[in-house]
């Protein structure tokens, strides 16, 4: 059950009971006090002190109800997204590179993580976006995975979510193609489908016989089958997870950095202008290349932060996404860039 502000595009949604049939005398709790104040708040819009009054408590103890709420899930309060597509700096993006939608989120001053923030913001995005019947792409990331944690739960039977990248298991602890999978197709009741086959090979000779596995082919047929992709934006520098992953060695990234790459999308990189730098890594990896990514009627990059500009404004100029959320410092910086 979900109920709208008056005045902005907030909502909150009660997840436990239902409505109260019968009012409570003051000081007399039908059930749970803190769904019975949530419900009053949230849903009938009474003041805290009108439901102190009912309830026959002090208003300090409402306000310590409607926040144990908050804290123990009672109540999602929720920002509608597509508002946030309506925003100046959403729009001049939108305008610029010719995006489907676009979600900036407002700064708070660098107290949490991008990745973080960004990914509620996209798991409210995909929310709306995604239909039962989707056959959902996902690559990797921290973004990818802080998205897939906080997915609302929904029912897609006839949906699968597909992994595009080749396993990191074992090279690096987290944030692997099959975590985030997992996640997500969990979250919707959707049929999950793994790459059985690691990201990188030790020579394209390997790779190539493996690409022969009729099990192989048969994934790279659902991949190639996407309506929708989703995907984090990796730089080049040596923080970068590509190489935290064991994906890449800093040593051999050093040819693709002297071609000019900026970023990386699914293990591939590319240049300022997104355009794909092809290297003998590439004959070795299993998973979506960026013509594969283009390809996808919808493509959803999630990403954002003060060292992502250049590798999500090469994105954007090569049409890699087709929707963007992100934060205001990095839509700001990248639209400076123009």
């Amino acid at each position: 059950m979900a109920t709208r502000t008056k005045s902005s595009g907030l909502s909150a949604r009660i997840d436990r009971g239902a409505k109260p049939s019968v009012t409570p005398r003051p000081g007399e709790y039908q059930c749970d006090p803190l769904l019975w104040a949530s419900w009053l708040y949230h849903h009938d819009e009474m003041t805290q002190s009108q439901i102190a009054d009912l309830m026959g408590v002090s208003r300090a103890t409402v306000v310590n109800y409607l926040q144990q709420a908050r804290e123990q899930h009672y109540v999602k309060v929720v920002v509608r997204p597509e508002l946030l597509n309506t925003i100046d700096l959403a729009q001049r993006l939108k305008s610029a590179f010719g995006l489907g939608e676009c979600m900036v989120i407002p700064s708070d001053g660098g107290l949490r993580p991008p990745s973080e923030r960004i990914g509620r913001a996209g798991a409210q995005y995909l929310d709306q976006e995604l239909s039962n019947g989707d056959v959902l792409g996902v690559a990797w990331g921290h973004t990818v995975l802080a998205l897939a944690e906080n997915l609302p739960e929904k029912i897609m039977p006839e949906s699968s979510v597909v992994q595009v990248i080749g396993s990191q298991r074992g090279a690096y602890d987290g944030f692997t193609a099959e975590e985030c999978v997992a996640f997500i197709a969990r979250r919707l009741h959707a049929r999950s489908i793994n790459l059985h086959a690691p990201a990188s090979l030790s020579s394209a000779a390997l790779r190539d016989a493996l690409l022969l596995e009729p099990t192989i082919q048969e994934q790279f047929t659902r991949i190639r089958s996407c309506n929708k992709l989703l995907f984090g934006i990796c730089t080049v520098k040596t923080n970068s997870l590509v190489f935290a992953s064991g994906l890449i060695s800093v040593e051999e990234s050093k040819y693709f950095i002297a071609k000019g790459a900026v970023g990386v999308i699914a293990g591939r990189f590319y240049d300022a202008q997104g355009k794909w730098i092809r290297g003998t890594m590439d004959d070795r990896m299993i998973g979506i290349t960026l013509d594969d990514v283009l390809k996808v009627p919808t493509r959803i990059a999630v990403a954002g932060g003060p060292d992502k500009t250049d590798a999500i404004l090469g994105a954007l100029r090569g049409g890699l996404p087709t929707a963007l959320i992100t934060d205001e410092p990095t839509a700001r910086n990248i639209l400076n860039r123009l």
